[in-house]
């Protein structure tokens, strides 16, 4: 699955990193230590995300040196988008 950036109206990011049948997991940059969510699609576009064109990789970077920490689950997702190892395609 290839990761996407997504963005609100209130400017908060997600990064989608794969989708588990009809839900798609994400770790959303939040106040609190970074983890991997499960939402669904619906889910998703009434919280007002929407898909940006910033780059996954530069985002799993600036997400990596998030200062309230991020879960081991999380942090082996980012350094796998890091290192472009997340195979396949996310379709919309």
């Amino acid at each position: 699955m290839q990761p996407t950036v997504v963005i609100n109206h209130h400017r908060q990011t997600a990064i989608i990193i794969a989708n588990q049948g009809s839900r798609l997991q994400l770790i959303r940059l939040g106040k609190g230590q970074l983890t991997v969510s499960s939402l669904t699609a619906t889910e998703i576009e009434i919280l007002g995300y929407r898909v940006c064109d910033y780059s996954p990789s530069e985002a799993a970077r600036a997400y990596l040196k998030h200062g309230a920490g991020v879960s081991k689950r999380a942090r082996a997702y980012l350094e796998q988008i890091i290192q472009n190892q997340l195979p396949g395609t996310l379709l919309a």
